[in-house]
């Protein structure tokens, strides 16, 4: 059977398209897409294939899993960082691990954390002032950090005191996007200051962890914090391995879902008819503060983080590496290279989206007739996010525990973005909070 080699954009000599991936990688991706079923690029020395067909995601995410691992050189320097975490641990390591964290986020535990979520959100609603400019996504960072801790290990453990805000700001920078081609490539040795301040934050975070850990096995009390449910797994985890799922977890159990409502509220000031039929529902559903039964009475608060998670899908791609020389489309793709599956141009195909670019929630009323990973914000198959059901909860319940008291006007004209590990806005995103009633709010 004949090779062929999929189309794609041309690229310069040495650096391939890397050049056109940094200056803006959506926007890149959303070029390539217009080359067909299968893109073939380069980027920092990678030979890329990027997927657009559904049925072709399906089929690496789920169908087929066991050929596609995560990408090995980019999962290698998450490793640096995070050891062996859920998310960097494959095979059958990855197998124990997931089945013994499982517990923690069923929606029994969920159900649990659900006074944390709205408590933490609550504190953040009284620092605000109105007409005080604030960086809301500093501010969701804040708020869903504060939460995952609390649910971690118990609302003992108090954030600031133990520098955990500012060791997990530092064990980041790594990873943004700006940062990301140096942290890649630099040698080990090389004295660069944010390489060396994550590794600094790197310590403090696991003192902190094990200092925790060695208490709580001191301990008598019976906790259901994520903590006491890997202490207490039925597969037992040594010190180390718990270290590594704490570190994962403080590394990517609450960025995501701070940049899904820093999104959320960008796209509310947007479209203030949006927000007026979001507060609706919530005023008619609480009966005072929100709470995990007034979760299962809301349908529009679902539409809308949905929505804004098709439009800002703060994990824009999916990285993978075939095992073995596959087949897309009758194209080649050979072993050991980098498997794009591009959620950010999905999530935005005019062929399952109607009128794509459009912030629409009522979209979701219907489901849709359209192919399952035409949208995968949370991946698919049997890594799909262990964190869904928590991360669906926490940004409902914290839209529900903020909308009723604050609306957001921009300070900026348009959302700028970047693409690293996750979307992220490439600059502050400055919003003056002000009471609804201020801005006509009915009643």
């Amino acid at each position: 059977m004949a090779t062929r080699t999929p189309p794609g954009p041309r690229g310069l000599p040495l650096v391939g398209n890397t050049h056109q991936w940094v200056r803006d990688p959506c926007a890149f991706k959303e070029r390539c897409a217009d080359y067909g079923r299968v893109v073939n690029y380069e980027i920092l020395g990678w030979d890329a294939y990027m997927l657009t067909e559904p049925a072709d995601v399906e089929r690496v995410l789920a169908d087929e899993h066991d050929r596609f691992p995560k990408h090995e050189e980019g999962n290698d320097e998450l490793r640096t960082f995070l050891g062996d975490g859920l998310v960097t641990s494959q095979g059958d390591l990855w197998e124990r691990q997931r089945a013994a964290i499982q517990p923690a986020f069923d929606m029994t535990h969920v159900k649990r954390y659900a006074d944390v979520m709205v408590d933490r959100t609550a504190e953040t609603s009284e620092r605000l002032a109105a007409g005080e400019p604030v960086d809301v996504r500093d501010a969701m960072t804040r708020t869903t950090l504060e939460i995952l801790v609390d649910c971690m290990f118990g609302r003992d453990i108090d954030v600031a005191d133990r520098g955990i805000y500012d060791a997990v700001a530092a064990f980041q920078e790594p990873m943004r996007p700006r940062n990301q081609p140096i942290t890649f490539f630099a040698p080990d040795w090389a004295p660069i200051p944010f390489l060396r301040r994550a590794e600094r934050a790197l310590d403090h975070l696991e003192e902190q962890v094990y200092d925790i850990l060695e208490r709580r096995r001191a301990g008598e009390e019976d906790r259901d914090d994520l903590l006491a449910v890997l202490v207490d797994a039925d597969q037992a985890m040594a010190d180390e391995q718990i270290r590594d799922e704490m570190l994962t977890f403080l590394f990517a159990g609450h960025e995501t879902t701070a940049l899904t409502l820093t999104y959320v509220w960008d796209l509310l000031s947007r479209n203030p008819d949006v927000e007026r039929r979001l507060r609706a529902e919530v005023d008619e559903v609480c009966d005072g503060r929100p709470a995990i039964e007034d979760l299962f009475e809301f349908e529009y608060a679902g539409h809308v983080v949905r929505e804004a998670l098709r439009l800002y899908p703060p994990a824009h791609e999916i990285r993978r590496e075939p095992v073995e020389d596959v087949r897309f489309g009758g194209y080649d793709v050979p072993a050991g290279s980098l498997l794009v599956l591009p959620t950010w141009v999905l999530h935005r195909d005019d062929r399952f989206w109607d009128d794509p670019e459009a912030f629409r929630p009522e979209r979701w009323a219907d489901g849709g007739d359209r192919p399952e990973f035409a949208y995968f914000p949370f991946g698919g198959g049997p890594r799909r996010c262990i964190g869904q059901q928590f991360a669906m909860t926490e940004a409902q319940l914290v839209l529900a525990t903020l909308v009723r008291d604050w609306t957001f006007e921009r300070r900026y004209d348009d959302l700028e973005l970047t693409a690293g590990v996750t979307l992220q806005p490439s600059g502050d995103v400055e919003m003056v909070p002000r009471r609804p009633d201020a801005v006509g709010r009915e009643h």
